[in-house]
């Protein structure tokens, strides 16, 4: 009896490594093809059936380690394939997992990696100032869209900041893009409906938030570069 649990056991971990495996070939794939968009997303995982948001939460989880792609292609697929109420909280569930990843393998196992992939940013500097606001900056960063999404796990991995800050501040934060991106997802493929409208207006009004705070974050930047430059 023991030893049929266990076959059945090395079974499911063998199912989830295959559908973990063809899944990062089939983000490779569909980035070498341009066709990386939330329509294939969909297309892909309805292939699994009831699994299909264990596999989203795959993808979402290990996408930042293929390529950087806009968490906004996940965010849109979660609606149009979810629904908003359910696809909202797949994306929490996926937003939580992802930044930890991202969070734990910076910190502890992929410091030369991810100096690299950061390397000649102009966003790499911000560490310091990250460790020293903790949960507000990290929630402001999450609120307005100032830094891609992946790249602000693996920049707080690397600094002093408390994984309690971070995950609280990027919790909090991302709610509200969460319910707001599965929502257009879910009128995305119904471009003259009132949802499909209402939806854009206020994606837009979030995506334009950074340019009103262009001067702010160009002296957040500066005030780094000034505090290094009198340590040298």
């Amino acid at each position: 009896m023991v030893d049929e649990v266990r076959a059945k056991d090395k079974i499911k971990l063998w199912i989830f490594i295959f559908i973990m495996v063809l899944s990062i070939f089939a983000l490779v794939y569909a980035e070498k093809q341009h066709q990386l968009n939330p329509k294939y997303i969909k297309q892909y995982i309805s292939h699994f059936g009831v699994w299909a948001p264990i596999v989203f939460l795959i993808l979402y989880s290990i996408k930042s380690f293929i390529i950087f792609i806009p968490a906004g292609v996940f965010m849109l697929a979660a609606g149009l394939s979810f629904g908003t109420m359910f696809g909202a909280i797949i994306l929490i569930i996926g937003t939580i997992l992802s930044s930890t990843i991202g969070f734990v393998f910076a910190r502890y196992f992929g410091k030369d990696y991810v100096q690299k992939k950061l390397k000649n940013t102009k966003f790499s500097n911000v560490g310091k100032k990250i460790a020293e606001k903790g949960f507000l900056i990290i929630l402001l960063l999450r609120l307005v869209p100032i830094l891609p999404y992946d790249a602000i796990n693996y920049i707080c991995g690397l600094s002093k900041i408390r994984y309690r800050d971070f995950i609280l501040g990027t919790f909090i934060g991302t709610v509200p893009a969460c319910f707001l991106y599965a929502y257009l997802g879910e009128n995305i493929l119904k471009p003259f409906s009132k949802g499909f409208y209402l939806s854009l207006c206020l994606v837009i009004v979030i995506s334009l938030t950074p340019v009103l705070f262009a001067k702010s974050i160009k002296e957040f930047l500066q005030d780094d570069k000034e505090e290094d430059e009198h340590k040298i």
